[in-house]
């Protein structure tokens, strides 16, 4: 009997082993190779990615345009799984990859339309940014062609699914979600804006006092407006209809 218990104790242990060395294995296949050369199409010349000693990538390029194709090549080796998720967010097609759990959420993002926000911009973008932007996405989608299944990070395979390929509006989705989240005091420059056209700006003062004229600012006063800084209430509720 006793023979039995070691017996199947060896065997317990020996499976242990080989599963853990079979996860350690799949994850590694996951990680970023720092080491060699790879080919891809897309670049003028060669780009030389160089990560110093905190692994920080430094992508040395003979064009602009080459440079933003390392960059995205090298965001997708170190974070494309962030990557998809935050784009997911920003259309609102969590519910795609996570099911019912997250339809609350993808009918928000896609009512506030963060989406549909981010494809006009991208309409409306200069032809210089656009090339710029399209080079960076360039980068990302051939280290997704040269990487599939267990090459992804791992939230892929549990989640079945592959990244389709990067676009434009991929990119500026998430500044889009950027604004929002630091757009905080949206609801008191609607505030202004409403309670200006309702009972005058001297009216509105008493109610809401401007920001501070000396109080700290990223963006100067028109001239010839009311107010130091772009927090004040006479800058705001002016260029509210610029937006």
């Amino acid at each position: 009997m006793r023979r039995w218990i070691v017996r199947a104790g060896v065997a317990i242990l020996l499976f242990l082993v080989i599963a853990l060395a079979s996860i350690f294995v799949f994850l590694r296949r996951s990680l970023p190779v720092i080491d060699g050369e790879t080919s891809v199409q897309g670049i003028s010349a060669p780009v030389e990615i160089v990560r110093d000693a905190d692994a920080i990538p430094h992508v040395l390029a003979s064009t602009k345009l080459d440079a933003l194709f390392g960059l995205g090549y090298v965001h997708a080796q170190d974070r494309l799984w962030q990557m998809e998720f935050q784009r997911r967010i920003g259309h609102g097609r969590l519910s795609e990859i996570f099911g019912a759990a997250t339809i609350p959420q993808d009918r928000f993002l896609r009512t506030v339309g963060f989406g549909r926000a981010a494809r006009t911009a991208w309409a409306a973008t200069p032809a210089w940014a656009q090339e710029q932007i399209n080079a960076y996405v360039a980068g990302i989608n051939a280290f997704i062609t040269a990487h599939r299944g267990s090459r992804l990070p791992p939230e892929f395979v549990l989640l079945r699914f592959e990244p389709e390929p990067w676009t434009g509006p991929d990119v500026i989705v998430w500044v889009k979600m950027m604004a929002w989240d630091l757009s905080a005091n949206y609801s008191f420059e609607l505030l202004r804006h409403d309670l200006i056209r309702a009972v005058g700006a001297e009216k509105m003062a008493q109610l809401l006092p401007p920001y501070a004229t000396d109080g700290l600012s990223i963006v100067p006063s028109w001239p010839g407006e009311s107010g130091g800084s772009s927090g004040s209430g006479g800058w705001w509720v002016g260029q509210v209809g610029r937006f």
